[in-house]
This record gives structure tokens, sequence and C-alpha cells, in this order.
């Protein structure tokens, strides 16, 4: 059991963020007419439809967008390190742009955070090379996953984790994860429909439980990539297995097999939550 630390669900909401990986230029570059600007952003996706922008209800994209596009006097159009789907959080979502304003990013900083609504919170902003691509120059993700067994009251927790009322029993989780790392075939995980370009192999560099004295267990994978809905899945098979519906080798017979031979609930999006992405060095575990 750990007690609450700095990358723990209750430090984020005092503010206490991990660090990011983002190549800021410093000093920003001089005399370029079109400047590159990335940003990090932190956000309660409850109320958002996900990150992408859609044609009805607001979504994560077009509320940030919207706000720079005051800001900066045109319209802003952001490009991100991953879509986040409707009812997901995020801790350290990067985001880059480019324009022709001329605002000093200290204020523009300070005036997107009191443009922006109180659940999307810009952590940093700063200048980036002009080829800076947030998604495709990304090496890894961390995704992290909060739910909490034989929870008693789950009205509090219903918005940022996945209350269960049985208890599960930690040993099966663990014995699951273990195997995890390594190249694996995400497909058996992945929500039918998905849309993959090219391969479904990535590489998972660390997969773990952490339980915490406050009762909150946390799933985190770090890959090099992940489909869509895998985390969520992979969550849900957890359930199954810390349930005793499932024996843990179920999970890597089911990404050997390239198919979901064991359905069962995918777990809620209130408890996901896009923690880091890696630049420049992949993380070492």
């Amino acid at each position: 059991m750990r007690t609450a630390g700095p990358d723990d669900l209750w430090s984020l909401v005092s503010g206490a963020f991990p660090p990011h990986q983002v190549p800021f230029v410093h000093p920003e570059p001089d005399g370029q007419h079109q400047r590159h600007l990335a940003l990090v952003l932190a956000y309660d996706g409850t109320a958002y439809g996900g990150w992408q922008v859609q044609p009805e209800g607001p979504t994560i994209q077009a509320t940030v967008e919207a706000a720079l596009s005051r800001l900066c006097d045109h319209p802003v159009r952001l490009a991100a390190s991953g879509r986040t789907d409707a009812g997901v959080h995020a801790v350290g979502q990067v985001a880059a742009f480019s324009t022709t304003s001329r605002l000093e990013l200290d204020r523009m900083a300070r005036g997107l955070a009191a443009l922006l609504p109180p659940d999307i919170h810009p952590r940093a902003l700063g200048a980036v090379a002009a080829d800076f691509h947030p998604r495709y120059h990304a090496l890894a993700k961390t995704y992290d996953y909060y739910l909490r067994p034989a929870a008693a009251a789950p009205v509090f927790l219903n918005h940022f984790a996945w209350p269960l009322r049985e208890p599960l029993d930690p040993a099966a989780l663990q014995k699951a994860l273990e195997p995890l790392p390594g190249r694996r075939d995400l497909a058996a995980l992945a929500s039918r429909g998905s849309e993959v370009n090219g391969s479904t192999v990535r590489r998972i560099l660390a997969a773990e439980l952490t339980r915490f004295d406050h009762g909150l267990w946390r799933v985190r994978v770090c890959a090099t990539g992940f489909l869509r809905h895998v985390m969520r899945n992979l969550v849900g098979t957890l359930v199954q297995i810390g349930r005793g519906r499932l024996r843990p080798q179920d999970l890597m017979d089911m990404l050997a097999a390239g198919r979901r031979i064991h359905p069962g609930p995918k777990a809620p999006p209130a408890g996901l939550f896009l923690g880091r992405v890696y630049y420049g060095e992949l993380p070492e575990f």
C-alpha cells in the first residue's frame, strides 16, 4: 500500500502535476512571421464530448481553440498528442498551434487561463520548433485508470474513478499485469470499428497496479502507443480477473489470440486519465 504521492489523484486535485517533456524553445526565436507554440493541458472531461471538435456538444478542442482565437485575433486550430473520449480526463495533454499574434507568452498564458472554464487548466505554454508535432513526435504515453473496490459511498467517486461495490483480489490483478510489458498486439483490447492505420502492435514499457492507503487503486500503463478503448477494455478484463471470473493468464491468452475470447464489461470513461506524453527519450521503469 502507498500513501498519496505526487502522481496520485488526490495530489492532482491540489494542482501537484507530474513534470512534462514538451521540448520548449528558450528563448522564443525572434523575427518569425508565424510563431509555433505548444500547450500542456489538464482537464476534467466530465462535461465534454471528448477532445475532438464535433458538430454538436462542447469539446475540449473547440473550447480551447475559441479562447486562443480570441486572444490571437485570428482562427486557431490545435493539433493534439491524441484524442480523449467523452468523459475521459487529462493531466498532461499536449497540443500545438501556429499564430501570427505578437502577444507575449506570459500575457497569452494569463489570458488563456482567464478565458477557459475552470475544468480546463493550461499548465504550460511555450515556443516549439516549427516542425514539432505533439502526436507524431511522441515516443510514449502513460494512461492511468482509477478504481475503488468495495466502495461504500460511490456518489462522490463517479466522475473520477470506477467505484465497485465488491472487493477485488489485488494479487490476481498484479499477476495478470506482470507479463504485459514487451511488444504486444493490442487488437484483442481495441474496440470494434477502431480506425487503425498499419500495425496494431505496440511496445508496452510498464504495466502496474498501485494501491493507496485511502482505498483507491490505480492501473498505470505506459506504451509507445494505444488503440481506442484499450485501457478501458484492459481494466474491464482486470476487474473480471479480480472478481475471480477470469484467470490472470486469460489476459495474455486473449492478446495472443488477437481477439476477446473472454468478453466482459468495458470500464467507464470517468476513471481514465491521459497522464504524461514523452518526447526526446523513452522513460525508464
